[in-house]
């Protein structure tokens, strides 16, 4: 087999398998499936070159989801857009967004919902929570915007009515300017209330 030949068929490899992990062990991120899928083949980190993009990744997991799982996945899916939506209700004075992979379908029954919210300062958020007492985490999303350097985010993970939230907060002003995807460096795809109620009309299986 010509080198090239093998390497098509190893990149091909590592994306299945890092789909399989993603799907079935509920790893989320792209690079820790990818690495785990490289050590279980006995891919060494220096070919890091050759692996799969995170665009053929979802790709896999995508019709590994509809595959394997099916009505399964269907029903695990709409339940975590339904509680996206009940957040989205709780969190209306801040603007969510849904974002992620609940709003793309490769979430699997434990993913977080990530919401985006925008507000004047992030002690906005943090004193709602408060007063609710919610309990919450603190930490940093470092997301970025094409050629234009890196911007790092306040973000508190929480969990609310049997959810786990996953809360990025953005200035007001940047409700219309979407960051790039993890995936495929495009705009990242945000939807409102109004855009999530439609989608949970419509059958999972027509959505891709």
């Amino acid at each position: 087999m010509a080198k090239s030949q093998q390497q098509s068929r190893l990149r091909r490899l590592l994306a299945v398998e890092s789909a399989r992990i993603m799907a079935d062990e509920g790893v989320a991120d792209f690079r820790v499936a990818k690495e785990k899928a490289a050590r279980r083949l006995g891919v060494g980190g220096d070919a890091q070159q050759g692996w799969p993009s995170n665009a053929e990744i979802e790709e896999e997991l995508h019709s590994r989801l509809q595959l394997f799982h099916g009505d399964v996945h269907g029903v695990e899916l709409r339940r975590l857009r339904e509680q996206a939506l009940q957040a989205m209700q709780w969190l209306a004075a801040f603007q969510p967004r849904l974002t992620g992979p609940v709003l793309s379908g490769t979430a699997t029954r434990h993913a977080t919902i990530t919401l985006h919210l925008f507000a004047d300062t992030p002690e906005s958020v943090i004193f709602f929570l408060m007063d609710q007492r919610v309990a919450y985490e603190e930490g940093w999303q470092r997301l970025h915007y094409g050629e234009a350097p890196a911007r790092d985010y306040p973000s508190l993970n929480l969990r609310h009515a049997g959810a786990e939230l996953r809360l990025i907060i953005f200035d007001l002003d940047e409700d219309r300017r979407s960051p790039a995807s993890p995936v495929d460096g495009k705009p990242l795809r945000r939807a409102t209330r109004a855009q999530l109620q439609k989608l949970l009309t419509e059958p999972v299986v027509d959505q891709f």
